[in-house]
């Protein structure tokens, strides 16, 4: 026989009905080969079978997806013993090298799964596994945190999501809002409401939807004295008619208001009146207020 072929091993995968399976590579021995099987993740040897026309036929069949493996295990021993001077048969001779390129085979399948290091690399072997095992531990540990940064990453966009979105409501329901006041007719309101108004210093007026107009100020000496008649003019001109004229005087207490008030000579127009002022020299330490209205 020759070894024609560096093949040991072969798979399949059952379909619950095949009970037959070739071997597609050489044996001596029928208890040199081993059937393995594997099925929801646990691997089992299977002894439930025989060998017919090189082919392996299994009393049960392989359920569906399981994992077949037929392999050759040669014992790694040389039993023939050669005698001096006997002659050696060439049937001998050759069933011990295939046996011996068989184990060579055997052993190169083997290492094809080891776990081996780098040419250059001093690991020893001993220490190679708890290497492993460390470096698949740490891997294990920042793949765990790492999930954990991603669920809390998860977390956090849930929530800004959650707050975008009430955002987005309030902003939504704000603009609803102003819509709805910005399409507000004040015209229909049955009270007269304040349209404009202006201060600047002590002077003031403001204008009511109505038409009714207020304003006022305070006329101050400012180091003159009031014997002479002054005139104000409206900071708002009233534009139908003067309801309602007032003045005030005061400020030192030793300043007389004899003849203070408005000037008979002259009548309180749409635009504006006259007044007199105190008649003695503390005048200029007196102010004068006054208060209009109309429309």
């Amino acid at each position: 026989m020759t070894v024609s072929t560096t093949t040991n091993k072969v798979s399949y995968i059952g379909n619950g009905v095949a009970v037959e399976f070739a071997i597609p590579f050489p044996f001596l021995e029928t208890n040199h080969l081993k059937v393995f099987q594997l099925l929801n993740d646990i691997q089992t040897q299977r002894e439930d079978w025989t060998i017919q026309n090189g082919n392996v036929i299994f009393e049960t069949p392989p359920a569906l997806e399981t994992q077949i493996v037929i392999m050759r295990e040669v014992p790694l021993t040389q039993e023939t013993d050669y005698q001096e001077n006997e002659i050696l048969a060439a049937e001998t001779l050759e069933r011990n090298f295939d046996k011996l390129t068989m184990q060579v085979q055997q052993l190169k399948e083997q290492a094809d799964r080891a776990v081996t290091v780098d040419i250059f690399d001093d690991t020893q072997a001993a220490e190679l596994l708890p290497n492993i095992r460390t470096a698949v531990s740490n891997a294990a540990n920042y793949a765990q945190a790492a999930n954990e940064k991603a669920d809390d990453a998860d977390q956090a966009a849930e929530i800004a999501t959650a707050q975008a979105t009430i955002a987005t409501n309030k902003a939504n329901e704000a603009v609803a809002v102003l819509s709805n006041k910005a399409e507000k007719d004040l015209s229909n309101c049955t009270r007269p409401y304040i349209t404009e108004t202006y201060h600047n210093g002590n002077d003031w007026y403001r204008v009511w939807s109505d038409g009714f107009i207020e304003q006022g100020g305070n006329q101050y000496g400012n180091g003159v004295n009031y014997p002479l008649t002054r005139t104000i003019t409206f900071i708002k001109p009233f534009s139908l008619c003067l309801c309602s004229l007032c003045l005030g005087f005061g400020g030192h207490s030793a300043a007389s208001a004899y003849n203070a008030g408005f000037n008979p000579n002259g009548v309180p127009s749409l635009t504006g009146f006259q007044f007199n002022g105190c008649t003695n020299g503390t005048s200029n330490q007196n102010a004068v207020s006054w208060y209009a209205c109309g429309f």
